[in-house]
């Protein structure tokens, strides 16, 4: 289950990245053809990256995609390298529950006192700063499901789990 919530929320981080593409192309023709910029493009756009960037991190987590320095783990024996897997995904599980714990809390209070980007589109920041603790929440479950699965059935290969290989359209 929580693979194809990954998986869900990472094309939802794909169409976020498109969007913020959109929105800056729009905003740089506005600006330079029509000498008219907009109040929203750059603003939506960053909070489209953020959103995009903490909902794509369990996906990739899944897909094995994240940055990996293997000199020294290629080289280890199955069951070692079985076990370094396995705690170094328990350490980013642990990592994501320590920035849910103290990043929710941050939202929660930004969110009652009512703070704001300050910008002229003053959006909310709670709706950028909950990008965060969800996200880690959902890298952190992604974490432990890939940690289990690495228990029973040893290390994956990097980019192992596309959408087509889990029957995911």
């Amino acid at each position: 289950m929580i693979d194809r919530l990954s998986a869900g929320l990472g094309r939802v981080a794909a169409l976020a990245y498109f969007a913020t593409g959109l929105m800056l192309a729009y905003e740089v023709f506005m600006r330079y053809v029509f000498i008219a910029p907009t109040i929203w493009a750059a603003e939506l756009s960053q909070l489209c990256l953020v959103w995009g960037t903490w909902l794509a991190a369990a996906w990739l987590l899944h897909r094995r995609q994240h940055i990996r320095i293997t000199l020294l783990t290629d080289h280890l024996p199955p069951p070692l390298r079985r076990l370094q897997e396995v705690v170094v995904l328990l350490l980013i599980a642990a990592f994501a529950a320590a920035v849910v714990w103290y990043g929710a809390p941050l939202a929660y209070d930004s969110w009652s006192r009512g703070r704001t980007t300050g910008s002229m589109l003053d959006i909310p920041i709670v709706w950028s700063e909950l990008a965060v603790p969800f996200g880690c929440a959902l890298l952190g479950l992604q974490a432990l499901a890939e940690a289990l699965r690495t228990a029973l059935h040893g290390p994956s290969v990097p980019g192992h789990a596309g959408p087509e290989a889990e029957g995911i359209q």
